[in-house]
């Protein structure tokens, strides 16, 4: 049987843009993603030049867009004979560690279920002080690639969640912003 993304009922393209916040993309992975399910749909041969083009990013920006999508396994390039063929699988398989029901679970329970035990007095302290500052989807995001990458620890979540907030992408106090 068909994986259920392939199915030609599916929209594929509504699909992403349905789910686009569970992913935490930047920019330029969303765009990067968008563009390249729409090229795979028109059976438009993809090259990096065309990704450019098309998008309007920069090479440096796009080999950092598609470096970032492979690590997290949601893009796979595949070298055919004549070209490479950009597959967009992971994004729909069950390879992603969040499902969209995250944001409906308890945040603690969130955390327990995806490192995988429960959690220290010491990060329940820490996840506390967490929700006081930050909007449930900010914190959801961060587990999210701290995850992607494999590393679950409270200190890579609060590098993230620091380093987020020097690029400007969240405030100091993100609670009930647009997180």
């Amino acid at each position: 049987m068909k994986q259920w993304w392939k199915q030609p009922y599916v929209d594929r393209l509504k699909w992403i843009l349905d789910h686009y916040e569970i992913f935490g993309f930047s920019a330029a992975e969303g765009m990067t993603v968008i563009m390249t399910e729409y090229l795979n749909s028109c059976g438009i041969p993809i090259t990096p030049q065309l990704l450019m083009q098309k998008t309007g990013l920069s090479r440096e920006e796009l080999d950092q867009a598609l470096s970032v999508l492979c690590a997290k396994k949601y893009l796979e390039l595949k070298a055919g004979r004549s070209a490479v063929t950009f597959c967009l699988d992971g994004l729909y398989s069950a390879r992603t560690p969040l499902s969209p029901k995250a944001l409906e679970q308890s945040l603690f329970d969130l955390f327990e279920e995806e490192f995988g035990r429960p959690l220290s007095s010491s990060e329940l302290a820490s996840l506390q002080e967490w929700t006081s500052r930050y909007d449930n989807a900010v914190l959801v995001r961060a587990l999210k690639e701290a995850s992607m990458y494999q590393k679950l620890n409270f200190a890579y979540i609060q590098r993230i969640l620091s380093e987020w907030q020097k690029k400007g992408l969240i405030g100091p106090e993100d609670k009930g912003g647009n997180g």
